[in-house]
């Protein structure tokens, strides 16, 4: 799979080191820049200082969850794609996310291939929107 020409810009909030070094890794290896935050807030302040172009967001966290630190988020970013990671989304969360224009969800597990054309779809799509 091929990528865009310019350099994608990520960032990954997520509250389990393992898999956020996991993502870091597979994403950085496409020689995209990367930057990880372990909480809602953290996240927060790196969308305002990084401005990236793809943001993948875990719903379930301890302290601030995935709804509210993109309700944060789109409070001054509206243009940012966002992913959603989960292992279970109820029907209320699915609507709240659908209303704060997430791009896409990607369950977890799930494959290297999958989280890098997932991105790449995001990434191709916040272009568009420029």
């Amino acid at each position: 799979m091929t990528t865009p020409a310019a350099t994608p810009t990520i960032l990954i909030i997520d509250d389990e080191p393992d898999l956020r070094g996991l993502m870091r890794d597979v994403l950085a290896g496409q020689g995209w820049r990367v930057f990880c935050a372990a909480n809602g807030p953290d996240g927060i302040v790196l969308n305002e200082q990084e401005n990236p172009d793809v943001i993948l967001l875990d719903l379930r966290m301890p302290g601030m969850d995935g709804i509210t630190t993109l309700r944060n988020i789109r409070r001054s970013d509206d243009r940012v794609q966002v992913v959603i990671l989960t292992g279970f989304a109820s029907p209320d969360t699915i609507r709240d996310a659908a209303e704060l224009q997430v791009s896409e969800y990607l369950s977890k597990p799930f494959a290297n291939r999958d989280l890098v054309s997932i991105i790449t779809t995001a990434y191709e799509s916040s272009l568009a929107e420029r």
